[in-house]
């Protein structure tokens, strides 16, 4: 990507998301890779990369964190086995075989996720898992970074004879002090070592009473280090072996390094996969600090829409403060490509360009982006911008002088995929002509069909953007009451200055005022009272708009309630009908059994009563037959369709006829039927077949 000039990025606080990625690295080598990260043009490497790291991202989410948070650096190992006749020690082995274990973990983890992590598996296809070097290094070294004993017959022997040794030389001096310590003779510290030989501490009035050979004493002479004479030939016996002992390690590892040097290629592959994951963690864990995502790329078309849009160096150093960050809203649009941003001091028009400008160097470098999902980001080949005091004192060169050389530049190299960045364009120079000035580049840049931002105090420049296609107004919004910026982005309209306001706000004489504005020219004063008004009627209707919304919401609610309370009220009624008509049927059949019992009691003749008890029975359950067979006709089916249908509605509580349960419908369709969810399940029921049931709370209560 083509930035101009070179510190743009600076200027735009890159460097500080650059500091807080090599924060998040363990390696000095992923460090690395985020103080040169740099933004690319190609597609397939910003959407690899975006990926790669949104991956990541999902998995801390997760807490499937499959990437260690260390590991083992080997720059200096892989560098030996580069070098002839070179021998690496039992501890860079230790290192080399911690590596390749982290790899293969990595390795068989990837090694069923290709549905999850794609681009990840993808990452790592090219690997294999290891299990020749770690093989050859277990041979020789083990948990602790040391040769083993039997890492060859000879260490093996050597080994045991040192230990012999140890044991004897250890019995001979426990002898040794016990007498002397006995007879008062020892120093405080009862042995040390001198040039590699063990010594006994004595006090010097003392070391004719122990024979052997003095080979130190204290700084003040009151101690004598004497190796006791019957232990002289067994600590000349240790140094012996000892020395045989290094000599056959530096044989074993010397073979070691031969046998692992033709493997150093593929342990390159894996430490550099270790670093690169490392890395896009810290992509990842920045994205999470940032509450990013992975915005979508904008192949087809050169366009770049946000939603919700935070400046991320704002958004985090608010948050350290416990303190709300206010995001833009704006397109950049085939008809609306370059953004006229206007408004009083201190509104935010400068963080808005800044933060459109991070935004775009981000999503270019792989990074995700604080900004809603739905987002678009389109690539550009340059980024160009003008921010702050350029004025070079080297170059003697005036502020102004210094902005038209950059504009200059923009005006030769601009082009469609260029995203320019200029604040408070057209000053440093006499307002008409810079505005003047400011007017003809504007024009000239907006034919190139670049993407730009523009912030400006200038009303010409505000026009322009009415008047010209391609090119669109924006305003910070200001109460115009309390004149303190709300940081809110407005696209559309431009916005005033408002300095006579603030000037009357903080107490300027008012005739000093008036004074000032008889020097304006009628159109503009009347210009800038429009848009001070404009202002002020978009405060109104939005405290308008947010009122009604309000009471909308509030409306809303008490009409949902309103229809809970009537479906209650309906049920309730249609229990009460139907209780009632259960009733009366049992009174019927209970006068009827009440005059067969009388009858029954009565009469001495059982059989004719038995016959009308039989009889009504019968007739009961025909009745009940009668019922049940009616319920089948197409007549049962269309009484009862005109029955529930005005009753019901997506959202309704429902039950099946002579059932308990109670389900809500999900979908009403033209065929009479219905979708009705119970539980999990979703049923498709013919709406005959259902009736209005009690809502869950009423039922619970």
């Amino acid at each position: 990507m083509n930035i101009f000039p070179n510190n743009l990025p600076e200027q735009l606080d890159f460097n500080y998301i650059i500091d807080k990625v090599a924060e998040f690295c363990f390696g000095k080598n992923a460090k690395e890779k985020a103080f040169i990260l740099k933004p690319k043009v190609s597609l397939f490497h910003i959407e690899k990369e975006l990926a790669e790291t949104n991956e990541v991202l999902m998995s801390l989410l997760k807490n499937d964190s499959f990437i260690p948070n260390s590991y083992p650096e080997i720059d200096k190992e892989l560098h030996l086995l580069t070098i002839e006749n070179t021998v690496l020690t039992a501890l860079q082995f230790h290192q080399i075989r911690n590596l390749i274990k982290f790899s293969n973990e990595l390795i068989q983890y990837f090694s069923d996720k290709l549905d999850v992590y794609p681009y990840l598996v993808n990452k790592l296809s090219h690997l294999e898992k290891d299990k020749i070097v770690i093989q050859f290094i277990d041979e020789i070294i083990d948990k602790d970074a040391i040769v083993k004993d039997d890492a060859s017959p000879l260490l093996l022997s050597i080994r045991k004879e040192l230990q012999e040794n140890r044991a004897k030389t250890d019995r001979i001096y426990r002898n040794h002090i016990q007498r002397l310590k006995k007879a008062g003779q020892l120093a405080d510290f009862e042995e040390s070592y001198v040039n590699g030989r063990r010594v006994l501490g004595v006090l010097a009035e003392y070391k004719r009473e122990v024979k052997g050979i003095i080979l130190s004493q204290s700084s003040t002479g009151s101690i004598s280090f004497i190796e006791p004479q019957n232990v002289v030939e067994l600590n000349n016996e240790r140094m012996e072996l000892e020395d045989g002992e290094r000599k056959e390690i530096y044989r074993i590892l010397k073979d070691l390094t031969t046998i692992i040097k033709p493997f150093q290629h593929i342990i390159k592959d894996y430490y550099e996969i270790m670093v690169e994951l490392d890395f896009v963690k810290a992509k990842a864990k920045l994205g999470q600090l940032l509450k990013a995502t992975k915005p979508i790329i904008s192949k087809n078309k050169n366009q770049t829409i946000l939603f919700n849009a935070f400046h991320p160096v704002l958004y985090l150093q608010q948050n350290e403060k416990n303190q709300a960050t206010v995001p833009i809203n704006c397109s950049f649009v085939e008809d609306a490509r370059i953004m006229v941003i206007s408004g009083p001091n201190a509104g935010g028009k400068s963080i808005t360009l800044k933060t459109i400008g991070l935004l775009q160097i981000m999503f270019q470098c792989g990074l995700l982006l604080p900004v809603a999902a739905k987002s678009e980001m389109s690539i550009k080949q340059s980024l160009y911008g003008d921010i702050g005091d350029n004025q070079s004192i080297e170059d003697g060169l005036s502020t102004y002088s210094s902005r038209l050389q950059k504009m200059n530049y923009f005006l030769k190299h601009t082009n469609e995929k260029t995203l320019f960045l200029i604040d408070e364009f057209g000053t440093g120079s006499d307002p008409d002509m810079g505005g003047a000035m400011a007017e003809v580049i504007l024009n000239k840049m907006n034919e190139t069909k670049a993407h730009g931002v523009v912030t400006t105090h200038f009303t010409n420049l505000k026009l322009l953007a009415n008047h010209n296609e391609g090119i669109f107004n924006a305003c910070m919004l200001f109460n115009s009451k309390t004149l303190k910026p709300l940081y809110q982005l407005h696209i559309g309209e431009p916005g005033s200055s408002f300095t006579f306001e603030v000037a009357q706000k903080i107490g300027l004489p008012i005739e000093i005022i008036e004074e000032a504005k008889q020097k304006l020219s009628k159109e503009k004063l009347q210009m800038d009272k429009l848009l001070s008004q404009l202002q002020l009627e978009k405060n109104i209707l939005a405290k308008i708009k947010r009122d009604l919304q309000k009471q909308m919401g509030k409306t809303t609610a008490e009409k949902r309630e309103f229809q809970q309370l009537n479906d209650k009220l309906e049920v309730t009624l249609e229990q009460s009908k139907e209780q009632k008509e259960d009733r009366q049927k049992l009174i019927d059949y209970g006068k009827k059994l009440h005059q067969l019992t009388q009858e029954w009691s009565n009469s001495k003749d059982k059989k004719p009563i038995i016959q009308k008890f039989i009889k009504l029975a019968g007739y009961e359950q025909a009745k009940k037959k009668e019922q049940d067979e009616f319920e089948k006709t197409q007549a049962f089916k269309e009484h009862r369709i005109l029955q529930i249908k005005s009753k019901i509605n997506v959202g309704s509580k429902v039950r099946m006829l002579k059932s308990k349960e109670i389900g809500t419908i999900k979908l009403l369709k033209d065929n009479n039927r219905a979708d009705v969810q119970f539980g999990k399940m979703i049923m498709n029921i013919g709406i005959e077949k259902l009736e209005i049931a009690a809502p869950l709370e009423n039922k619970k209560k």
